[in-house]
């Protein structure tokens, strides 16, 4: 009996149907899993807009003087004693912190919070001391 010559006599075929079968699903597999990956493109973000000067809102700079019940006089952490009755440097302060309110085109108020048992005299210095410094607002609140 020869085997080789009934192999050779078949004829023999490739299924291709299974193969298209094959190729489709891997295509499909690969098409679904690159969709996953987030390109760098599509990273959304804002670019900071140009604001016109008419839109900005204005700040005030506000200045609190503190007159204390002993009569001294407390402004952006400087603190000035009952003694010194010209606060030059009081002046000094206010006058610069106006100039910078100026510079930004703010507008300046200073507000003056006396103790309830602060002498009338030393309100009266720090009074002094602001219209010297170029104060137009210059308001009172009431301690607590």
């Amino acid at each position: 009996m020869n085997l080789n010559q009934h192999y050779e006599d078949a004829k023999l075929e490739l299924q291709v149907a299974p193969l298209i079968d094959v190729v489709f699903l891997l295509l499909i597999y690969f098409m679904v899993t690159a969709s996953l990956i987030k390109k760098e493109a599509d990273i959304g973000f804002m670019l900071p807009a140009n604001i016109a000067v008419e839109d900005m809102q204005e700040i005030p700079v506000e200045v609190l003087i503190e007159i204390t019940a002993d009569g001294s006089v407390q402004v952006e952490g400087m603190r000035f004693s009952y003694d010194d009755r010209t606060l030059d440097d009081l002046v000094m302060q206010v006058a610069g912190l106006k100039q910078i309110a100026l510079a930004q085109s703010s507008p300046f108020f200073v507000n003056v919070l006396p103790h309830q048992d602060a002498l009338h005299r030393r309100i009266i210095d720090v009074m002094d001391a602001c219209a010297a410094a170029g104060v137009n607002s210059l308001t009172f609140s009431k301690s607590m």
